[in-house]
Order: C-alpha cells, then structure tokens, then sequence
C-alpha cells in the first residue's frame, strides 16, 4: 500500500471518528435532564420532582412538591484538540416553596 492511500485511509478513518464522537441530541438531552434532576433532588430534598418544564433554550422549571425551581443548563468550553458529547454544568434558582 502506497504512502498516499495510508494518509487518504487515515484521514477517513479520523474524521469519521470525530463526527460520531457527539451525542445525538435525544442523548444529550438525557443526560440534561439527568443532570438537572439530581441538582433538583439535592436542593430540595423533602419533595420529589413532579414536572419538568422547557421554558427555552437550556432553561427549565422544575416542579417539586411545594417548590419550583429555574435550572439552567450552561455550556462549559470543550478542552482543546478533545471531541465528544457537550460538557456542562447545571444552575439552579433559589427554590420558591409555598
């Protein structure tokens, strides 16, 4: 095999590899939501999650018992030369109770 098809079959090799590194975004919300639940269930402890609601773009209220709580998920910088699913962190409101 010659020099230039190793260099063609690794370039092909790499880049398929980097555009299947993300998750598809049915995933990448599973994970926001997961992650959002646990903030949640953490910062009220007393009352399960009852609603989750999208109210925008990374913003949701989440009804728990008595409380309602504003979770906003905010994007983190990806490290340089790595790929893979978006990294983030999970924001929450005071929680409002009744």
């Amino acid at each position: 095999m010659s020099i230039r098809a190793l260099a063609l079959a690794a370039i092909a090799f790499f880049s398929a590899g980097a555009s299947q590194a993300a998750l598809a975004p049915n995933f990448q919300r599973a994970n926001e939501l997961t992650a959002i639940i646990t903030a949640v269930a953490e910062a009220v402890p007393k009352y399960p999650i009852d609603k989750i609601i999208k109210q925008g773009r990374d913003r949701y209220a989440v009804i728990a018992g008595e409380c309602t709580v504003i979770a906003r998920i905010v994007g983190l910088p990806a490290k340089p030369g790595l790929v893979g699913p978006k990294q983030f962190k999970v924001e929450l409101e005071r929680p409002r109770c009744d």
